[in-house]
C-alpha cells in the first residue's frame, strides 16, 4: 500500500512538472490594466533612447487611478544617480517588493522608475507559490516615479524605504543599459516570472552584476527579498558601511513624505518628497 501511494504521488508530481514545463509564456493575455502595456526602448543613437509606454497613473487613494501612458526620451549621459526602494510585506520580515528609480539631470530632466513584477491577468492575485510554477509572465514595468511610489504609499498605504545607491555615474549608466536591453528582450520574447530565480530582487541583482561582476555574489536575500537592503549596506552600496543598518533604515522611511507630496505635479514630486523625508539631494534640478 505504501509503495502504491508513493508511486501515485510521484506520478502526480511528474504530471505537475510536465504541465509546468509545457506552458508557453505569452504577451497577449487579458492583463490587469496597470500591466497591460509592455514597455520598450527605441535606440535613437549616441546613447539616447525613446521609451515607449511609460506608465504615468495618478493615484488619489479614493478610487480607481487616472490611467495615462506616454513616450519619453532619455539620454544615458544625463543619468545622475539610482535609488533603491523596499516595500516590506506584512507578517514576515524576509518578504518585500523592491524597485529602482533613475534620476536624470540635463536635457532629460526626469526621474523614472522601474519595477520587475509578475504580470497578472484580470482576476489573478499574486502568490509566491504560484510564482514557482510558471503562473505569471515577467514584466519590467517602467513608470514615472510618482506613479510607482504613490501607488505604494497612497493607494496601498504601505511603508516604503528609499536608499540612494553608492555607484558612479558610469556604473549607473551600465546598469541602466542592462535594464533597457532586458526590457526589449522581454518585449520580443516573453518569459515567466519565478519566485526564486526571476523575482523583483534577483532581476535587479543581475543588472548590478553587469556593473560589478565580482562584487555582488549570490545571497539568500535574492530570494528572501526583505533582507536585500541590509545586504547592499553590508556590501557598501547603501549609505555609510560603518554605520548601523537600522540607523540608515530609520532615515530611509519615506511613506509619510511621499503621501505629503502626492498632490504635486510630476515635475516637482520627486525632489519634493526627498526634501520632506530629509534625504540628501545631490542633483537638484
Amino acid at each position: 500500500m505504501l509503495l502504491k501511494a508513493a508511486l501515485a504521488i510521484a506520478a502526480l508530481v511528474a504530471v505537475l512538472i510536465i504541465g509546468v514545463q509545457l506552458r508557453t509564456p505569452r504577451a497577449d493575455r487579458n492583463w490587469v490594466r496597470e500591466l497591460s502595456r509592455a514597455p520598450s526602448f527605441e535606440n535613437v543613437g549616441e546613447g539616447r533612447w525613446l521609451l515607449h509606454d511609460l506608465r504615468a497613473f495618478e493615484y488619489k487613494g479614493d478610487g480607481a487611478p487616472q490611467e495615462a501612458w506616454r513616450d519619453t526620451a532619455i539620454d544615458e549621459a544625463d543619468l545622475a544617480e539610482i535609488w533603491f526602494f523596499v516595500e516590506p510585506f506584512e507578517g514576515f520580515s524576509g518578504a518585500a517588493h523592491t524597485l529602482v528609480s533613475f534620476v536624470f539631470a540635463g536635457e532629460t530632466n526626469e526621474t523614472i522608475a522601474m519595477s520587475v513584477e509578475a504580470r497578472k491577468e484580470q482576476g489573478e492575485v499574486y502568490s509566491g507559490v504560484n510564482g514557482l510554477f510558471n503562473k505569471f509572465e515577467l514584466i519590467y514595468q517602467w513608470a514615472t516615479e510618482k506613479d510607482l511610489l504613490t501607488r505604494i504609499a497612497v493607494e496601498l498605504d504601505h511603508e516604503i524605504y528609499a536608499y540612494r545607491l553608492n555607484v558612479t555615474e558610469a556604473q549607473a549608466r551600465e546598469i541602466l543599459v542592462h535594464f533597457i536591453e532586458r526590457t526589449n528582450e522581454l518585449a520580443e520574447r516573453p518569459r515567466f516570472y519565478n519566485t526564486f530565480t526571476s523575482n523583483c530582487t534577483n532581476e535587479l541583482a543581475k543588472a548590478a552584476k553587469s556593473a560589478f561582476p565580482q562584487a555582488l555574489p549570490w545571497h539568500y536575500s535574492h530570494i528572501l527579498t526583505g533582507y536585500s537592503a541590509e545586504r547592499l549596506h553590508d556590501l557598501g552600496f547603501l549609505g555609510d558601511k560603518a554605520a548601523p543598518f537600522e540607523e540608515l533604515k530609520t532615515q530611509a522611511a519615506a511613506r509619510g513624505a511621499i503621501r505629503a507630496a502626492a498632490a504635486l505635479p510630476e515635475t516637482s514630486f520627486s525632489e519634493s518628497w526627498r526634501q520632506k523625508a530629509g534625504l540628501e539631494i545631490l542633483h537638484a534640478r
